[in-house]
């Protein structure tokens, strides 16, 4: 008797969700029906963009970037590739106003390059970036820049000039 009630419950559900999705599709979208028009190539979603491909578009803006370099995990001065709350790929390079001096790979020699998993990530890595250059002013200061999709973090040294720092963001926006 239970199995008999609880088929003619579910017979019941069915009829009632079958019935529910008939009714007025005149607002429901169309498919199949030709407008007479060339249907539009689906678009492939462009490739996510890592720290070698946005340096190399960087260098090809002609910024002056020179000394570029691609970090692996042996290379990497902060040991943030490939960990956990890490970038997945980084790379650097000299500008003019840096100082050629400085660390080799570190901001100090102009400009770092830094890719995340996601926006929240970048987001996430430029505040803690920034706040402890708030918090401690002799350590200078940098000027950050993000990639539409957010993912990329492109740090330029605060020693290189303000209109040459202005080329580089420009450089990310169209990225």
């Amino acid at each position: 008797m239970r199995i008999q009630l609880s088929l003619v419950a579910l017979a019941a559900a069915v009829t009632l969700t079958v019935t529910g999705c008939g009714g007025d599709t005149s607002s429901s979208p169309t498919v199949g029906v030709s407008t007479g028009t060339t249907p539009a190539v689906a678009s492939t979603p462009a490739a996510p963009l890592d720290a070698e491909t946005v340096l190399d578009r960087l260098t090809a803006a002609k910024l002056g970037l020179t000394g570029g370099a691609v970090q692996t995990e042996d290379t990497d001065p902060n040991d943030l590739l490939g960990r956990p709350n890490g970038y997945l790929s980084r790379a650097s390079a000299d500008m003019p106003g840096g100082d050629r001096d400085g660390d080799k790979y570190s901001i100090d020699r102009g400009l770092v390059i830094e890719v995340f998993p996601t926006a929240a990530d970048a987001d996430g890595r430029s505040k803690f970036i920034q706040d402890a250059l708030k918090g401690m002013p002799i350590l200078g200061t940098e000027y950050h820049d993000r990639t539409g999709e957010g993912t990329v973090l492109v740090r330029v040294s605060g020693k290189v000039k303000p209109s040459v720092a202005k080329k580089v963001e420009a450089a990310v926006a169209v990225l």
